[in-house]
């Protein structure tokens, strides 16, 4: 079990400079409130299943490619369904 880094999500967002690094930072602490909020699943400093942490790349990835949008709601799809039910259910890949 892990933290995810900013450098680990900067790379799965494919950004090499750290203009927007405050900009996904801010938008890590919405998944994991998102998380918390939609599963019950609390964030643990100490490390986070595998489970956990796409879920948080999956909604910061949302965000990020979605920051200019006018729609502030943030609507899970099929996959995030799919997560947030292993998480509820406390399924996880560690």
């Amino acid at each position: 079990m892990r933290v995810l880094g900013l450098e680990e999500i900067k790379e799965y967002l494919r950004v090499d400079s750290n203009e927007d690094d405050t900009l996904i930072q801010l938008f890590a602490e919405y998944a994991r409130e998102e998380i918390e909020d939609a599963t019950g699943v609390k964030f643990n400093e100490n490390g986070n299943s595998e489970t956990y942490n796409i879920a948080m790349l999956i909604i910061i990835a949302d965000r990020y490619e979605n920051r200019a949008s006018t729609d502030v709601d943030f609507k899970p799809n099929n996959i995030l369904s799919c997560i947030y039910t292993r998480l509820r259910a406390g399924v996880v890949n560690e």
